[in-house]
């Protein structure tokens, strides 16, 4: 009854605090509830299976006494809050919608005072104008088009340069406009669109439903007519309204909408068109038109720093139009520098402040949201800004937590059911995710960052999810949400004993690498646990204590490369499991006790890729397995796969001679919805007799992705191979024959891969009309290859080709330049004799990415500026084996990132002013001879990123671009200290001197210098003995790390001045450290305003 409840109250979409409050107590009540049912019954469970019958009915009996003391209390909150509803009259507010009408009206006045911008305002939308324009003028296949996209891309400004453009109302008479927004009445749409098709008007407010519908459709009868509907939200709402639009009269509709399925459901055939978010340049002209609309009056001028400061808040906005819109105007108001800098600390600090009315419109589509997909979208709150968030970890969690699914998802597989639900939110724009082009699948998925804004609101909000990092971690600061993710940071230990207090926490996840200090204690304190994952987490001694076992309810954990190399028996009472990964080490043997019989309900099973040798494990129970990976025939029966008929992927590695392919193969057979299969026999245990020297292939019709590193020197036939296979990676086949002329009868290839000896022939051939599909190549470790031949016509999608250690290979063929979609091209670690023969016209121009190492060239930059879609290039060993280079003026004029590295013989770079425009990222490493950055790197006022490591560089200073934000040195052993010249770049956030990057004695970091520093790091400066910070220096940094640096003899008193500084670590550096800036040490004063400080010897 209370999740009926709120599921009705949530469903309101109420702003009022005390209904909001009201669900939040509720929603309380109904977790505790759970949690002290689901622990009598998983205990009572336990019991009952134990074998010592005396105990059994004593302690059930007494548990249940516990029951019903525990619920008694439930029952209490439970009338608390109804008496609480009563008397404050929540009832009431909840019956009455009027808040939520309230906040679509704001959302509306928003809409129409930003989208009947003046033309000056339009940026970036010509182009669309042009294309949707031509979709309605097209033919008569689809009736509906469709400008989809999240809220405040400027859909309905596109829409109304549409509908006003020359072209359209020169080809329909009939034009009419109507906003449907979120409430409105069938008749008061048709009658808003009748009257403006009607000429002269007449008065359409007397008129019922049926005469409305009857003259509408009339009007299509006898005219074209386009109608914009503006702001749809739901198919229902289409539904509603679709009487007058009858097939194949002369109507088209053009859409605006945040949620693609709405078109899809009013026009199967429908044309959907999704504008891109402004570009940087594109966002800083729609900015500067917005506020700086009369430029350098007497009242107002603008100088450099606004500029930069406008720069750097326009990033805030991700390319949204209405934010960039709202923030021009908010900005354009204010003429003074200290008040914009005023307003971009805000902003930094919390994006909402200042884009109110952007985030009411963006909040809409979350309230919109069904009750399971609020709680998927909300989980995304728990990771950090920029975060590559894995689709398919994020399917277990959502399944562990028990988010409920809608019927039709019965029978779907978790990933399935995960796919679905990240469509869902891709299709109504809140969530950016593209289907991987191999698995067909969303493999990562991110949030715009304007709704991920929206996402941290709603989130603390609800007291959904708790984010920490180990650097600001303290026990006085105790988690109050049943969600906690801890976000390391390299080097620090998070004490989960301390620092972890609630005992109803039911997820804990630890993101990226870092250590746990965990007792048994830690284990003891949280059995409500339901989500843990430990990936990269580091346990002292390397043993899970065996107090993991009474973690009960657990139903994902994952112990991902923590080193563990001991895993407890306790682990077979967490039979609740759905997702196990105990692919502890890469290294490490680990031991393993046959915990699996009852864990009935696994999902996903990724087990230990070097198991110790006495561990023998039974699968046999495992039948609702979706995903196996690192089963061993040496620990397992591969007989026990027979029963595990929901596999999809399974990676099983053959090392024990008793097993036969023939019985793998039968063991396999049923397995159909496999969709991923791995097969490891590198050590040869099964050898091919003449007879089946073609191997083995199944016929799994769902199969897409097939990697077989077995000993077959010829492969079957291409009708052998699953009809659907996308990816193919063989290795240690030795294949004696070209496997080319089969391979390329695999209509729907994707991707190849072929490595380490699994082609042991000379020649190669791709043929004219093969491979149709192919978008990577990829070749490594064919020792024997020689020749390769590609005929014209072959491979006519080829976007990624990769080629290294193939030493006998002499070149590659002429023909690559016809593949016109090639953009990354990589050769590495060729042979002598290999001849890039990088000449104009040679390769296809298209090339964005050129990666060459050990290829034995001259200067190629003159033949690579000419490349003018080059973007990352990347030059290794001895791919340049001469003394100077030259970046000609007008070369690379889209290049963002060049590497240098192991260069051996190079001495001098010139770069000519105007060469590479774009350049953002610059590292140079393993350089010895080249002493000095050139002087044209000053006219790039792109470049952000510097790095300089293992080079001789030291006479730069004036070369410096001085929008350098980030620069990492290493083993550069400066001989003068370098912060004098640093701290004139006044861009600089991130300072990284590491290795011997400086080789002196004395560093000084003076008044006012590094003003946007915010991150700086010392390691292995062995010399470096003292530190002086003058007061006034680095004002906003607020992390500060110094490793091995054993001569530096204090922290300068400086410190105490930087009153933003909020992390401290000092690593191993000299004895007695720790003691004297620990409280009642003499230098205590310096540390402790930071709130996170830690020293470790």
């Amino acid at each position: 009854m209370l999740r009926c409840f709120l599921k009705d109250a949530e469903a309101k979409k109420h702003e009022s605090e005390m209904v909001r409050k009201t669900i939040k107590d509720i929603k309380e009540i109904v977790l505790d509830a759970e949690d002290i049912v689901e622990t009598f019954l998983l205990k009572k469970e336990l019991v009952e299976s134990s074998s010592n019958i005396v105990k059994r009915l004593p302690y059930v009996t007494i548990k249940r006494m516990g029951l019903a003391f525990d619920m008694k209390i439930i029952r209490k909150r439970i009338s608390q809050v109804i008496r609480d509803m009563q008397s404050l009259g929540v009832q009431k507010v909840l019956v009455d919608d009027r808040s939520m009408q309230a906040l679509q009206l704001r959302e509306r006045e928003t809409r129409q005072t930003f989208s009947r911008d003046d033309e000056d305002h339009l940026v970036g939308i010509e182009s669309n104008v042009k294309i949707v324009v031509a979709y309605l003028l097209e033919g008569d296949s689809s009736q509906v088009v469709s400008i989809t996209g999240m809220g405040g891309l400027g859909k309905t400004t596109l829409a109304r340069q549409v509908y006003n453009h020359e072209k359209i109302k020169s080809h329909f008479p009939g034009l009419a406009w109507v906003c449907v927004s979120q409430q409105f009445e069938r008749k008061g749409v048709w009658q808003t669109i009748l009257r403006q098709l009607i000429r002269p008007e007449c008065d359409v407010s007397k008129m019922m439903e049926e005469e409305l519908q009857e003259k509408i459709v009339g009007v299509f009868e006898t005219q074209k007519a386009l109608i914009v509907i503006d702001d749809i939200w739901r198919k229902e709402d289409w539904d509603l309204i679709k009487k007058v639009f009858l097939p194949k009269k002369g109507w088209k509709v053009l859409l605006t909408s945040r949620n693609e399925e709405v078109a899809l459901h009013a026009d199967k055939q429908c044309v959907t068109f999704k504008p891109e978010c402004l570009t940087f340049e594109e966002s800083w002209d729609l900015f500067q038109r917005t506020a700086f609309p009369i430029k350098d009056t007497a009242e107002f001028k603008i100088n450099e720093n606004m500029k930069e400061i406008g720069k750097e808040m326009i990033k805030h906005c991700g390319g949204l139009p209405l934010a960039l819109k709202v923030l021009g105007r908010l900005l354009g108001e204010k003429h003074a520098l200290h008040e914009w800098e005023r307003i971009y600390e805000s902003i930094s600090s919390n994006m909402a402040g200042g884009f109110e009315d952007v985030f009411h419109v963006l909040c809409l589509s979350f309230e919109e949201l069904p009750v399971y997909l609020k709680q998927c979208f909300l989980y995304l709150a728990i990771f950090p800004e920029d975060y590559e968030i894995s689709v398919a970890k994020l399917s277990f969690y959502w399944a562990a937590e028990r988010i409920p699914r809608p019927r039709y998802y019965d029978g779907a597989s978790i990933r399935e059911v995960a796919d679905a639900y990240i469509e869902e939110l891709v299709k109504r724009n809140m969530v950016i995710s593209k289907r991987d082009v191999d698995t067909l699948r969303f493999e990562t998925c991110q949030l715009h960052d304007m709704m991920r804004e929206v996402c941290l609101s709603k989130s603390e909000e609800e007291n959904f999810v708790e984010t920490i990092e180990t650097s600001t971690a303290n026990s006085e600061s105790p988690c109050k949400s049943r969600r906690l993710a801890v976000v390391h940071q390299f080097g620090k230990t998070f004490n989960g004993d301390m620092e972890v207090k609630n005992p109803s926490l039911r997820t804990l996840l630890f993101l990226e690498y870092g250590k746990l200090k965990a007792t048994s204690l830690f284990f003891k304190r949280h059995k409500l646990i339901r989500v843990l994952d430990l990936s990269w987490v580091r346990f002292e001694g390397g043993k899970v204590p065996s107090s993991i076992g009474k973690l009960i309810h657990l139903r994902y954990l994952s112990l991902k490369r923590s080193k563990v190399t001991q895993l407890p028996s306790s682990m077979r009472n967490l039979k609740k499991l759905l997702y196990l990964d105990v692919s502890c080490s890469s290294v490490n043997v680990v031991y393993m006790p046959n915990i699996f019989n009852e864990m009935r309900d696994l999902a996903f099973l990724c087990l230990p890729e070097s198991l110790d040798d006495q561990t023998k494990l039974e699968l046999g129970n495992l039948v609702k397995l979706e995903t196996l990976k690192n089963f061993s025939t040496k620990h397992g029966r591969v007989t026990d796969l027979q029963g595990m008929t929901r596999l999809r992927s399974l990676s099983i590695s053959i090392k024990d001679e008793r097993y036969s392919i023939e019985t793998l193969s039968s063991s396999l057979s049923k397995l159909s919805h496999l969709e991923s299969l791995t097969i490891d026999n590198k050590e040869l245990f099964y050898t091919p007799s003449d007879d089946d020297e073609e191997g083995f292939v199944w016929d799994f019709v769902n199969l897409k992705q097939l990697k077989l590193e077995i000993y077959m020197p010829r492969l079957p036939d291409a009708q052998r191979f699953p009809s659907h296979l996308t990816t193919i990676h063989l290795e240690h086949c030795r294949l004696k024959e070209d496997p080319m002329p089969i391979l390329e009868k695999l209509l729907h290839l994707k991707e190849i891969i072929l490595h380490h000896r699994s082609f042991s022939g000379r020649r190669m051939v791709c043929s004219t009309g093969g491979f149709r599909q192919l978008e990577k190549l990829d070749f490594r470790g064919l020792k024997e290859w020689e020749e390769w031949i590609v005929e014209e016509g072959s491979m006519p999608l080829l976007h990624s080709l990769d080629i290294r250690r193939c030493p006998k290979l002499k070149e590659l063929p002429d023909e690559l330049r016809f593949i016109t979609n090639l953009e990354c091209l990589s050769v590495d670690d060729m042979g002598e004799e290999f001849n890039l023969r990088l000449l104009e016209g040679y390769l296809p121009s298209q090339l964005t990415t050129i990666s060459l190492s050990d290829c034995f060239t001259e200067d190629p930059m003159p033949i690579l500026e000419k490349f003018l879609h080059l973007k990352d290039v990347s030059l290794k060993g001895e791919s340049f084996c001469g003394r100077r280079m030259v970046c000609s003026r007008g070369g690379f004029p889209q290049l963002q990132k060049l590497r240098f590295e192991g260069l051996e013989e190079w001495e001098e770079w010139i770069v000519e002013e105007g060469s590479m425009p774009l350049l953002h990222t610059l590292k140079i490493d393993s350089c010895p001879k080249l002493e000095e950055l050139p002087d044209g790197l000053r006219f790039i006022t792109s470049l952000k990123d510097l790095t300089v490591a293992y080079s001789s560089i030291r006479r730069s200073e004036t070369f410096l671009p001085s929008h350098l934000t980030t620069i990492y040195l290493r083993e550069c052993r400066l001989k003068e200290d370098p912060m004098p010249i640093l701290e004139k770049l006044l861009h600089l956030k991130v300072i990284n001197l590491d290795d011997r990057s400086f080789c002196g004695r004395r560093m000084v970091c003076s008044r006012d210098g590094f003003p946007q520093l915010q991150k700086l790091y010392f390691n292995g400066l062995n010399e470096w003995e003292e530190w002086i910070v003058e007061e006034g220096s680095m004002p906003l940094l607020h992390s500060l790390d110094i490793w091995r640096c054993p001569k530096l003899k204090e922290l300068p008193d400086g410190l105490r001045f930087i009153t933003s500084l909020k992390s401290l670590n000092c690593y191993y550096m000299a004895k007695g450290w720790e003691k004297r800036h620990s409280e009642g040490g003499e230098d205590y004063y310096k540390v402790r305003h930071i709130p996170f400080v830690e020293f470790r010897q």
